[in-house]
């Protein structure tokens, strides 16, 4: 299907041709799909802002608010509970209904369904912990709206896949990646205007992610299966999902280890940045608070004036290997000058550094897993599994740091740093096994 076709949606024909030929030892046929126009992106971008939107403004603020009025001393622990097992939900959601997309035959195309789904149940989530009464109802609602919302995720990323070319990933998947930056900005700015308001804090976000859905589900492409080409779903299968084999598919596995260093190292940036500040540069509550969030708007405007320029480059030069490395340097970098960071000023330069770093990942972050799919078929149940990568480093950065901390008395943020920077250029090294890209 041309470009330029009034149609929304492609066959299936135009999905499992040569091009889809992804053993890792036969060399990829060139990839013939057309250019997907700028409305195809802007309707794809709208959907997964709003996910991002509904996930991230809990994440931050109004799960840690509503905890508070309902678990009063205990509220550490409670919310400590409810993101642990998010997270656990979302791990293992995410490629799960990947692969349930991944082979639906439904007449409104194999990803809408799933994100009709996640939103709407996301939203469902939401609303059992806007009106929850005791800790239990806001982890279970936490819960259902991880997966649904995973779900969403994993179908908007299967699109990508789907539809965009090789010679087009690079620019359009580093659009979509501002989506995350973009949305902090906007759940932040929603939670802040209805503060006085605690329903509408965590109501309204998810509300606005339905509503960022729909222009995709009228004017977005998709992937059309025809009923009764795919074999039944199986237990196995579905276990299956949760991983795709690194022995079997190298490229991928090394892109999967690439992607968990390069946000490994990102984490240990983030995850005690407030404490860094209070016992490293003696701030007090209030001044930490404003620094975390001059800090983040610093990271993002860098990430935002970087993601796409570093895209449109790797799609010219046809590589995304020299982008990683650009980024991990850029990274180390940044993670060093926190290490030797003294003064609230050299703290704010080095968010900038890891902010441009950050933000020319982004522009290859999903580009290069899609240039090195098993099997474009099955395309969001491995997109998926590459999403685990991005989602555990942050567990693993919290259970690992206290004991880098510790080193030589306590409060070793140098070490920690230090910890980051190998975690970026490890991220580099581990993407040159790859042999494509």
């Amino acid at each position: 299907m041309s470009a330029t076709s009034p149609a929304a949606d492609q066959s299936p024909n135009d999905l499992t041709g040569p091009s889809t030929v992804n053993a890792d030892a036969t060399p990829r046929i060139a990839d013939q799909r057309p250019i997907v126009p700028g409305r195809f992106v802007a309707v794809l971008f709208l959907a997964l802002f709003g996910a991002w939107l509904a996930l991230l403004a809990p994440t931050m603020v109004s799960l840690a608010v509503k905890i508070e009025q309902l678990s009063g001393d205990s509220k550490v622990t409670a919310l400590s509970w409810t993101l642990g097992l998010g997270t656990l939900v979302a791990l293992i959601a995410n490629p799960l209904f990947g692969s349930l997309s991944d082979r639906c035959t439904s007449r409104f195309g194999a990803r809408r369904p799933f994100m009709v789904l996640g939103a709407l149940g996301g939203l469902a989530g939401t609303m059992v912990i806007a009106l929850a009464q005791n800790t239990w109802q806001i982890v279970l609602g936490w819960c259902i709206a991880q997966a649904m919302y995973n779900a969403l995720v994993s179908a908007i990323y299967g699109t990508l896949a789907d539809q965009v070319p090789a010679r087009q990933m690079g620019t359009v998947s580093g659009t979509l990646a501002l989506a995350s930056p973009i949305g902090i900005l906007g759940g932040t700015y929603l939670v802040d205007f209805f503060h006085t308001n605690a329903l509408l804090m965590i109501l309204v976000p998810a509300l606005l992610c339905v509503v960022f859905l729909v222009p995709f589900l009228f004017l977005g492409r998709d992937r059309r299966i025809t009923p009764g080409s795919m074999d039944p779903v199986r237990v196995r299968d579905l276990l299956g999902s949760l991983w795709t084999n690194p022995v079997k598919h190298p490229d991928f596995g090394w892109a999967w280890l690439s992607r968990f260093l390069m946000y490994g190292g990102y984490a240990t940036a983030a995850t005690y940045m407030a404490y860094y500040l209070g016992d490293s540069l003696g701030m007090a509550d209030g001044e930490i608070t404003r620094a975390v969030f001059i800090a983040g708007l610093i990271f993002t405007g860098c990430v935002l004036i970087s993601t796409v320029p570093a895209g449109r480059i790797s799609d010219r030069i046809g590589r995304r290997k020299p982008i990683v490395f650009a980024a991990s340097m850029l990274i180390a970098l940044g993670m060093a000058t926190m290490a030797m960071a003294g003064t609230v000023t050299l703290f704010y330069v080095s968010q900038a550094v890891i902010g441009l770093g950050m933000g020319v990942y982004f522009a290859v972050d999903i580009a290069l897993p899609a240039d090195v799919l098993p099997d474009r078929a099955s395309a969001a149940k491995d997109l998926g599994v590459m999403n685990i990568a991005a989602t555990l480093p942050s567990s693993l950065v919290a259970l690992v740091g206290p004991a880098l901390l510790a080193l030589g008395g306590g409060n070793n943020y140098s070490a920690l740093f230090v910890f980051g920077m190998a975690a970026a250029v490890l991220g580099f090294l581990a993407v040159l096994p790859v042999r494509r890209r």
